[in-house]
């Protein structure tokens, strides 16, 4: 009875579970019985012992609890105290179902595993290269920096703020510290402190690492252990953090002995250049004077002979060229210097080129060239240097009969492009000029081998033209379609209101010969020069004129004439023998307030300058323009 009650109450207790339909549970008894139906009730029949024999010998085989049989798993465990076996079978796939989702799970989170690893690896490898690749990056510019700093000829070094001991310093620094300090020779530069290497001053560290502000020498002269003089750039910078703490003070030393060497040289050798060539310009402009001079007497003598005037004509055209080729290489000279003087006033530009015109009419009728004018500007006034225009004007009409062939075109012509301004064109069919030298035409000494050997000249012309219009505030420009296609030459000046009471073309008018010669009458004026062939040409013509001329080929020979003899005016070169023409000049007014011109072949603004601070009242350069010492006589003198 207790057996039975059991079997039902477990029978019960199964009933209750649900089991999957393809699960048979069974509960067993020692003979292979099964104790219940499907159902979980007890079972009435009572089947032959031997219908679960085999089933109940594998089960006493196993010791794993459990075994396959017929495509099935069949898993048991033994029901304590009752000899009983309780036996789960199912189909072999559904058993291991859970083991294979289980498995298929772990493969899919195995590969993820293996992918993240793969990527983390993959980004640790890079990120690892990255690193490597900048530390070997770094390394290789210290090695760089310092393979550039030892070997740098300027001295560089850093300095402790503390303790003002040297840090770091490179080769040069360190030699020039045995150099100019108390620096023994081998010893580390580390051991040494500022106040040893004396090269900057004591005090200049204490300044830059109090305020901040960079101490900076140049070209400083400093004298080595051997007595030698040294020029040095020195320099002293502060060295910041990024929190702003002061990390030390940066010192670097240049020498720049040999460019301040080089720069006293070169300044030395142009300076020799200057004065190589006032003198050139003294000794060929001497000669010239009694040359213009003899023409002259020989044009008033014989005025009655085409053919001579002629011929004198031509010699005083050469001698007037050749003397502006040498006031051109004094131009070129006074404008690399920067001493290009002016003097402005108002003028008419249709005038000045009227009379830059008038210089080139013979040349124009030579070449039988068509020369045509076209001067449309009504505003014609600038504030300019008459002579220096005229020159620039000159130039260009000059340059353009040079290179324009026989029976060529020269058209001059002004035009008022803007209010406020005039335009000069010179425009011709000439040479032209090829588009690769048009950005040089307007350099010093570029004509080219070519273009001199064919026209000659100095190739100053344009240079000097270029120069004079910048000093003018003006521009100047040359346009050329290349090759014998002509050229224009174009520049542009600020006009002027005109000036009250200009008509804008007046002449100057020469003064009478009834005013020559009356302040000519009964002066007497002193000529001193030692050139003999000079003192005779400008005696005739003086004395054509009407003065009375005593001449001294010396200072001392004039002091004494001075003092023996009234003059009226005192003309005298300034190259004399025995002392300068300005020391003449200034013993002469101790005793005398006589009013004096002088004659030279130094024609720079320095030599007249000094010409008036001795008292002369006027300075004129050879070869002599007679009509304009003549005018200069009678303002002096009337």
């Amino acid at each position: 009875v207790g057996v039975s009650v059991l079997v039902e109450r477990i029978g019960r207790r199964l009933s209750a579970i649900e089991f999957s339909d393809r699960l048979l549970f069974e509960v067993l008894d020692q003979n292979g019985v099964a104790l219940f139906a499907s159902d979980f009730k007890p079972n009435p029949a009572t089947p032959a012992p031997k219908a679960n024999e085999g089933l109940i010998k594998e089960i006493g085989l196993s010791k794993s609890g459990h075994f396959e049989r017929h495509g099935n798993l069949y898993s048991f465990s033994p029901i304590e105290s009752t000899g009983w076996v309780a036996v789960v079978v199912q189909p072999r796939p559904l058993a291991y179902k859970p083991v294979h989702d289980l498995l298929g799970r772990m493969t899919v989170l195995a590969a993820w595993l293996i992918v993240l690893t793969a990527v983390f690896a993959w980004l640790g490898s890079a990120y690892y290269q990255r690193q490597l690749e900048a530390k070997q990056r770094l390394e290789r510019e210290v090695i760089f920096n310092e393979k550039m700093l030892a070997n740098m000829p300027g001295g560089i070094a850093f300095i402790d703020p503390a303790s003002r001991l040297f840090l770091h310093a490179n080769y040069a620094f360190a030699q020039m510290a045995e150099r100019f300090g108390n620096v023994q020779p081998g010893r580390d530069i580390t051991e040494t402190a500022y106040d040893d290497v004396k090269i900057a001053p004591p005090g200049a560290i204490e300044r830059v690492l109090t305020f901040g502000t960079p101490f900076q020498l140049i070209e400083h002269p400093l004298k080595d252990k051997t007595g030698m003089t040294h020029f040095l750039n020195i320099s002293l910078l502060r060295l910041q953090g990024s929190q702003e703490t002061i990390q030390g003070v940066l010192y670097l030393v240049e020498d720049k002995t040999r460019d301040v060497t080089l720069r006293q040289e070169l300044i030395g050798a142009n300076a020799a250049k200057d004065q190589f060539l006032a003198l050139l310009s003294h000794e060929l402009r001497s000669p010239l004077s009694p040359v213009i001079a003899m023409v002259g007497e020989l044009e008033a003598e014989l005025s009655d002979s085409r053919p001579v005037r002629e011929a004198l004509e031509v010699v005083r055209r050469n001698v007037e060229l050749e003397a502006r080729l040498i006031d051109d290489l004094l131009d070129v000279t006074r404008i690399a210097k920067g001493k290009l003087q002016l003097s402005f006033e108002p003028i008419c530009v249709h005038q000045i080129l009227q009379r830059a015109y008038e210089i080139c009419r013979e040349e124009i009728a030579a070449k039988n060239l068509e020369a045509e004018f076209h001067l449309r500007a009504t505003q014609t006034h600038v504030e300019g240097d008459p002579a220096r225009l005229q020159q620039v004007f000159w130039n260009l009409i000059k340059n353009s009969v040079k290179f324009t062939p026989e029976k060529g075109r020269i058209t001059i012509e002004t035009l008022n492009p803007t209010p406020g301004k005039i335009e000069v064109r010179v425009i011709d069919t000439g040479i032209g000029i090829e588009p690769e030298k048009i950005d040089k035409i307007f350099n010093a000494f570029e004509q080219g081998a070519e273009i001199t050997r064919r026209f000659g000249g100095l190739g100053l012309g344009l240079a000097i033209s270029k120069a004079l219009i910048d000093a003018h505030d003006g521009k100047i420009r040359v346009e050329s379609s290349g090759k014998d296609q002509g050229a224009i030459f174009s520049l542009e000046l600020n006009t002027v209101v005109t000036p009250a009471g200009a008509d804008g073309e007046k002449q100057d008018q020469p003064a009478g010969p009834e005013r020559e010669l009356a302040v000519a009458r009964h002066r007497r004026v002193l000529l001193v020069d030692d050139h003999h062939d000079t003192c005779i040409g400008m005696k005739r013509m003086l004395e054509r004129r009407g003065y009375e001329i005593t001449v001294a080929h010396s200072a001392d020979q004039a002091v004494e004439k001075v003092r023996t003899q009234d003059f009226d005016l005192l003309i005298s070169d300034i190259g004399l023998p025995d002392r300068s023409g300005y020391e003449l000049m200034r013993e002469v007014r101790l005793n005398k307030n006589l009013p004096g011109i002088a004659l030279s072949g130094f024609g720079t603004e320095q030599d007249i300058n000094q010409a008036r601070a001795a008292g002369f009242s006027e300075h004129l350069t050879k070869p002599i323009n007679f009509e304009r010492l003549e005018k200069t006589i009678q303002d002096l003198l009337s």
